[in-house]
């Protein structure tokens, strides 16, 4: 179907007459480069809409789109059709009317789109794809959702506070609901790759109610802090460096079990038992290492291609904590042959020298120590070292800064828990260079 006579030389007058104009020339000829770029600019927006405006209500017109329509209404039990026009909001901000057949009986339970342009062409909240990426992509990346409209603004892009939060907010939770998925390209894979997981914790302040009291201006709220995990899937070269070919994936989530099971369901997807070895690091938390094997093993990966590795600059913070304990007389010598001891992973040579520049400490009951001890099988640096492998956890450490301080641990700021964890989850894919992909995935899930 080629676009209708009519609109076509409506187009082309167009084109011509700005192509002509005086005005731009003259911004050149007075050395006004900015004012002609910006003019220019807001007629290619302008003559975008048009386009945009002039094709979909052709489309939309046509017998042919008619009947694909009715096929849409029938598969999905949609009844009683009728002509409506519709809204619909294009990239560039600028809301277009046309006309579209529109159910008005439905199956019960139904409770999707009823506009069936709206269903084929993957409409959600009366804009398209393309203007919900953007408002989502910004809203993650700036600091606020107001200089996310700020932004779209300057570009020429019609955008309201609102309207964007909304839309954010519902692109957010398309992707949450498929989470595992939507990050994955076509046939990616850890097959014979070294891989890398890391996890660790972020903070964020949430706003929760009373239940006495309802949502509003004047209710009250606690502003507890939480914790959402975060964990790193990447891989790294024969340096051991990140490799740079490849992205990394990002995710996030609250709760301990549901951490380690979306973190599950990736590696599953990205067939974790074909990799050539697995590393692991991360702090000293019980929580994460007493799941991190039984995890592994049950998606097919071998226990001699499992490596645990406690995060060594956690392990130093820890030493300085046993420092306090040591003789004042011993603890510059003792201190240091410590930290040589660690960092040559001798577990032996700490016990000695616990005791050494502690007189009769008990071993068993000293916390400081026992840290070091429960953790005896991930701290061999010196191995890891020759191995080319990470010894510290600085992938997942960036990310925290990146992916969740910088953007939810503002002060003054409160998320809703229901919120924020799916809004962590899209920073995490636009950071990790991965919002393409989402796109793509996320536009073949709702087909």
């Amino acid at each position: 179907m080629s676009i209708s006579l009519s609109a076509l030389k409506i187009l082309k007058s167009e084109f011509t007459k700005a192509l002509r104009s005086k005005k731009w020339l003259e911004k050149l000829l007075i050395g006004d480069l900015y004012g002609f770029e910006q003019e220019l600019h807001e007629w290619l927006l302008g003559f975008y809409d048009k386009i945009c405006s002039a094709m979909i209500k052709q489309v939309s017109s046509s017998i042919k789109f008619e009947k694909i329509q009715r096929e849409i209404s029938e598969k999905r039990g949609l009844k009683k059709l009728s002509l409506r026009s519709v809204e619909l909001q294009l990239r560039t901000g600028t809301k277009i009317r046309y006309d579209s057949l529109y159910a008005k009986q439905v199956p019960k339970g139904y409770e999707g789109c009823r506009h069936l342009s709206h269903i084929h062409w993957r409409v959600d909240q009366k804009s398209g794809l393309m203007y919900q990426s953007l408002s989502c992509l910004l809203s993650v990346i700036c600091p606020s959702f107001m200089l996310s409209k700020s932004v779209l603004n300057y570009q020429g892009i019609h955008a309201n506070f609102d309207r964007i939060r909304k839309l954010s907010l519902t692109m957010a939770h398309h992707c949450k609901e498929n989470r595992t998925k939507i990050q994955i390209k076509d046939g990616e894979t850890l097959a014979g790759k070294r891989v890398l997981i890391a996890i660790d914790g972020g903070r964020t302040r949430m706003r929760q109610y009373d239940e006495e009291n309802q949502k509003g201006r004047s209710a009250k709220y606690t502003t507890p802090w939480q914790e959402p995990k975060l964990f790193v899937i990447t891989t790294i070269d024969k340096n051991g460096k990140a490799n740079k070919e490849e992205l990394p994936i990002y995710d996030s989530c609250f709760g301990d079990d549901e951490t380690f099971e979306i973190l599950e369901q990736y590696l599953k997807e990205l067939e974790i038992d074909k990799a050539k070895d697995v590393q692991f690091v991360a702090d000293g938390a019980l929580w994460i290492w007493n799941r991190v094997k039984p995890m592994l093993t049950s998606l097919g990966v071998k226990e001699d291609k499992i490596l645990e590795t406690l995060d060594y600059y956690h392990a130093m913070e820890h030493l300085y904590e046993l420092f306090e304990y040591i003789e004042k007389d011993q603890k510059e010598s003792i201190s240091k042959k410590l930290k040589q001891a660690l960092w040559q992973g001798d577990i032996k040579k700490i016990k000695r020298l616990v005791k050494k520049g502690i007189p009769g400490v008990d071993l068993e009951q000293f916390n400081p120590y026992k840290y070091f001890y429960k953790n005896r099988n991930r701290i061999d640096y010196q191995k890891l070292r020759k191995e080319k492998r990470p010894c510290g956890s600085g992938v997942i450490e960036s990310g925290i800064r990146r992916i969740i301080n910088m953007r939810f641990k503002c002060p003054s700021t409160f998320w809703y828990p229901e919120n924020v964890e799916r809004l962590i989850l899209m920073r995490s894919i636009a950071l990790s260079g991965r919002w393409e992909t989402m796109l793509n995935n996320l536009t073949k899930i709702r087909a």
